[in-house]
């Protein structure tokens, strides 16, 4: 529903729009004086038509300039936050207006390239090319989207509009880990002069920001300012039944107490999550947050409660309905690496210990199915590394050598993971293999000799990969009981 709000059109507008199939029911039209920015809306001033700062989420972060009123421009914008962006150009011969239809028509549909005219480096242009090169990836004229943003920022006509542009900068820097720069950004403009509505917007991802960046501060201290933020931020959604962020919100307070340990409660979060996400027909949101509940069951199962593994299988399966291999085959392999990492693990008798073996193996080739190495050479490398340790866990193989089978997937993770790129995640490829190498049986002396002599050489080579003590510890440990199989080893 869109909003209309003025003292002078009312009837114009209503005889305009009951031409139009469908057009009237998709509106309410009301007096100035009943204006609730909480709603996607038009405020009609003095002949002019000003659009509303889209902070709901629910159409393209898209300003529009004010134009003067005329029923085909209004009706044009209408059809545009309708979702109708092509049949909104043909209402109109406002050349300004057409470009920002065309703005938002590209940030809905990122494969159709329309030809987009940039007016001037004023506000609204300025943070309409922002947008476009951060969510679309058009550049122009190799200007960066965080240059872009900062000109806007710096030409806002007001602090909303100022703060509007900031959140937008402020989830870029988040998607880059620059978690300090872009709490700085939103906390200064929290505190402008805005309205209630943005100040909670701002919240929604300031409250991402901080969780992300709890390893990098003192979690105690971070942990109570972010719980803070999280009820006064739902004190604000909740009663106006903004649903899709009261249930945002109550995700975020699962991950904290899942930080905290506090298992049941952060379990109460994410049910209610569940409940909003079921109840509104959110089915992705719902899907996702189902994999948040199923590595929280496991991390429960994992912490000395193995009665949650086989929840946290059901889980995963859940999400499974939703996250298929055909329509979000990234999610469906996150999934099944996520089931084969449990099936491995999963506490059962000797009698069925097979069969969960097997299943853990479908579950790790489905994941190395799509993370390809040439294109996705880091997943692949942590699904590799995962299934050797999954591998040293299985009961023997009737046929083939699980150990031998778990060092050439380490092989595989170590010949990735390069020391400059990715020092500590080959630091841990290294122990893994020098793990297996123990248990390994060398067919014969040579073997034995080459393999020993690699030991070392990556037992070594873990002091200049990193200087974290536990990790070059247990290197010395290999190296210790390498030296003392020398003589052994080598001679003859």
């Amino acid at each position: 529903m869109i909003y209309i709000y003025t003292d002078d059109h009312q009837k114009e507008i209503i005889d305009t729009l009951s031409k139009l199939e469908g057009m009237i029911e998709s509106v309410n039209i009301l007096p100035k004086s009943e204006i609730d920015n909480q709603f996607s809306h038009l405020l009609i001033d003095n002949d002019i038509i000003r659009t509303a700062v889209p902070w709901s989420n629910e159409e393209p972060p898209i300003i529009f300039t004010d134009f003067r009123f005329q029923t085909d421009d209004l009706i044009s914008i209408l059809l545009c936050k309708l979702g109708y962006e092509q049949e909104a150009i043909e209402f109109t011969q406002n050349t300004l207006l057409i470009e920002e239809i065309k703005y938002s028509y590209q940030l809905k549909n990122l494969d159709d390239h329309l030809s987009l005219q940039f007016q001037d480096d004023k506000y609204i242009s300025l943070h309409n090319r922002a947008v476009i090169n951060h969510y679309a990836g058009h550049f122009h004229n190799g200007i960066s989207p965080e240059a872009l943003y900062m000109q806007a920022i710096a030409n806002a006509p007001t602090d909303e509009h100022s703060a509007f542009t900031a959140k937008h900068l402020a989830v870029l820097l988040t998607d880059h880990g620059e978690y300090d720069m872009a709490e700085s950004i939103l906390k200064h403009h929290r505190s402008s002069k805005i309205s209630e509505q943005a100040k909670y917007h701002l919240s929604l991802d300031l409250v991402q920001v901080l969780m992300g960046s709890l390893s990098s501060h003192r979690p105690k201290e971070r942990i109570e300012e972010i719980k803070n933020l999280i009820w006064d931020t739902i004190k604000y959604f909740e009663p106006k039944s903004i649903q899709w962020a009261v249930a945002a919100l109550y995700n975020q307070a699962s991950e904290v107490a899942l930080v905290e340990k506090s298992y049941a409660e952060s379990l109460g979060y994410i049910s209610k999550a569940l409940n909003i996400y079921q109840d509104e027909g959110f089915k992705e949101f719902l899907a996702s947050t189902y994999m948040q509940k199923g590595k929280l069951l496991y991390t429960w199962a994992q912490d000395g409660n193995p009665q949650f593994y086989q929840s946290a299988i059901n889980t995963y399966q859940e999400a499974l309905k939703y996250f298929t291999r055909d329509d979000h085959p990234q999610a469906f392999a996150e999934i099944h690496h996520n089931l084969a990492i449990i099936y491995a693990e999963m506490p059962t008798d000797e009698m069925k210990k097979a069969m969960w073996a097997a299943f853990s193996a479908t579950s790790f080739k489905e994941c190395l199915a799509y993370y390809d190495k040439a294109l996705h050479p880091y997943h692949y490398a942590m699904v590799s590394n995962n299934y050797g340790n999954a591998l040293l866990k299985y009961p023997p193989a009737k046929t083939g050598d699980n150990v031998e089978k778990a060092i050439s997937y380490y092989m595989e993770a170590i010949e990735i993971r390069k020391a400059d790129k990715y020092p500590i995640e080959r630091a841990h490829s290294i122990l893994n293999y020098l793990e297996a190498c123990w248990r390994a049986q060398n067919i014969n002396k040579s073997m034995e000799r080459a393999r020993y002599q690699d030991m070392v050489a990556k037992a070594k080579e873990i002091k200049s990969l990193t200087d974290r003590s536990d990790l070059i510890d247990l290197a010395q440990e290999h190296l210790d009981q390498l030296n003392g199989l020398a003589l052994s080893v080598l001679k003859g």
